[in-house]
């Protein structure tokens, strides 16, 4: 059997010199070396989850953690990351004990859970909303949370109406079809700024003062009249694609007019919004003395059913001193529209992008029917391609002559491009161009049209120079048959059997 362990002894020279050079020497703490006071600074540029795991690694280090967040206004629990969740592992008693521990705080970001309990359980420890707004009720000082949990922001609305929601809420459990359990009410109350609602219920659009950018895709809205009290005068942002709202285009009067009074709205994006044709016409006619639609920089148009010429010519001329970006329906990629603008003798100082024949993407990509998109509650549009011309271009060229970027999606009745571009204007600054399905322009043309573009970078060219579809020979025969009836000459029988025949002519 072997004895107990016998403990080394220093090796040292009998003259009592220094010790054994090979030695190895602990290594130093440095950490716990350094004040309080710079160990809470440091903490500031930490993620929150490292802050609290350095708790439990020395006393020194719980002490500074419970310091720094003794006095901590602004906490971020997901790292300035948007996109990310908050550490899981959270109950109701764990969140509201971190929490008390910071009286201060004004500010909490990052509240993204993964999943909340609608209430509490007895007996189970789980994170709830109850939960949460009890911890959040546990700060004082509390003035904004960030969060994009459709339960949790509308609880907080209706408990805590005096704390203002953060950032840009997003939702990020929005599909289509709209999930049924995804539901919003929006009071008029609400101190929120950004909201970004994809695939939500949403009985109305109320009046909101401090509300500036609203986005709304896949959003069905419940309620018969869901603009009647619609008035936000903050808003710079208004976008509206493939909601599900009224079929009724006169309901949709209180959404133009209240758009017209937000005097600093800055983009509008409106796809397969069925308003009443001819409607923007009149509120910008009655609206823009008083500001009404002038500062716009983006126009999109896309699948609006009863949209006009005029509607869209009323809201460019307007707003022709500060818009960047057009994007148009082929419903309205027209030849007249831009001759129109031609005759108004407007200048454009920062216009820049332009987009013929717009569709959105989501149509573009879905794989659902016509029939069925009705079915679902979006309006019933079936777009054409755009039946713009060479003379139609020519005009575009002649209005916007600072163009950097030019889109034509699906126009087949272009043709020669070189025509587009005459001796006193030409696109000088065009960067980017994209041609998608235009399949009658020709080759030889379009070779021309690209030397006359000084600054052209990138070229972008898909489903192009194709021929035209061929005609059956059937059909071919039968149209030359109405010719040689036309002209007279002569009898006419067919020649041949079954669905191959051949008409002759003498």
């Amino acid at each position: 059997m072997m004895g107990p362990r016998r403990k080394s002894t220093k090796t040292q020279l009998a003259s009592g010199g220094a010790a054994n050079p090979y030695r190895l020497e602990e290594p130093k703490d440095y950490i716990n070396e350094l004040s309080h006071e710079v160990l809470c600074h440091i903490f500031r540029y930490l993620p929150m989850q490292d802050i609290m795991c350095m708790e439990c690694l020395s006393r020194k280090l719980r002490e500074a953690v419970t310091l720094y967040l003794r006095v901590v206004k602004v906490v971020d629990l997901c790292a300035s990351r948007w996109w990310e969740y908050m550490p899981s592992g959270f109950t109701d008693c764990s969140f509201l004990m971190l929490l008390k521990k910071m009286p201060d705080l004004e500010q909490l970001y990052g509240l993204h859970p993964r999943y909340l309990e609608r209430r509490r359980v007895r007996g189970y420890e789980a994170f709830s909303i109850p939960g949460v707004l009890e911890a959040l009720q546990a700060c004082p000082n509390l003035l904004g949370v960030e969060t994009s949990h459709l339960e949790l922001v509308e609880a907080i609305w209706n408990y805590m109406p005096q704390v203002h929601i953060l950032g840009k809420f997003r939702n990020r459990n929005g599909a289509f079809p709209i999930p049924p359990e995804n539901k919003l009410t929006i009071p008029i109350a609400a101190k929120i700024q950004t909201l970004h609602l994809v695939g939500v219920n949403v009985p109305e659009i109320p009046c909101v003062s401090m509300l500036r950018h609203l986005y709304l895709k896949w959003v069905r809205l419940t309620k018969p009249q869901p603009f009647k009290d619609f008035l936000c005068v903050s808003l710079r942002t208004f976008v509206m694609r493939n909601c599900a709202g009224p079929t009724n285009s006169l309901k949709y009067v209180p959404l133009v007019t209240g758009l017209a009074s937000a005097r600093n709205l800055e983009q509008l994006e409106l796809v397969r919004v069925p308003f009443l044709g001819g409607l923007i016409q009149h509120v910008v006619e009655d609206s823009w003395r008083s500001g009404g639609f002038r500062n716009l920089h983006t126009i999109v148009f896309g699948a609006c059913k009863n949209a006009l010429e005029v509607d869209l010519g009323y809201l460019i001329i307007t707003a022709a001193r500060r818009l960047h970006e057009v994007r148009i329906q082929p419903s309205l990629t027209k030849d007249g529209v831009f001759s129109a603008l031609k005759m108004a003798e407007l200048e454009f100082p920062q216009f820049e992008t332009l987009h013929l024949g717009y569709v959105d993407e989501f149509l573009l990509q879905c794989k659902m029917s016509h029939s069925e998109l009705v079915k679902y509650g979006l309006a019933d549009v079936i777009e054409n391609p755009g039946i713009i011309t060479d003379i139609g271009m020519k005009a575009v060229n002649e209005v916007f002559s600072s163009i950097k970027y030019l889109v034509i999606y699906n126009c087949p009745h272009l043709h020669n491009p070189h025509k587009w571009i005459t001796d006193h204007s030409r696109w000088s600054r065009l960067v980017d161009l994209t041609l998608v399905r235009c399949h009658a322009i020709k080759l030889e043309s379009f070779s021309q049209f690209i030397e006359l573009l000084p600054s052209l970078e990138f070229i972008s060219l898909d489903q192009m120079f194709r021929e035209p579809p061929k005609v059956s020979l059937y059909t071919q025969s039968m149209s030359q048959l109405s010719v040689c009836q036309s002209e007279g000459m002569g009898k006419i029988w067919p020649e041949g059997n079954g669905q191959d025949k051949r008409f002759k002519c003498l």
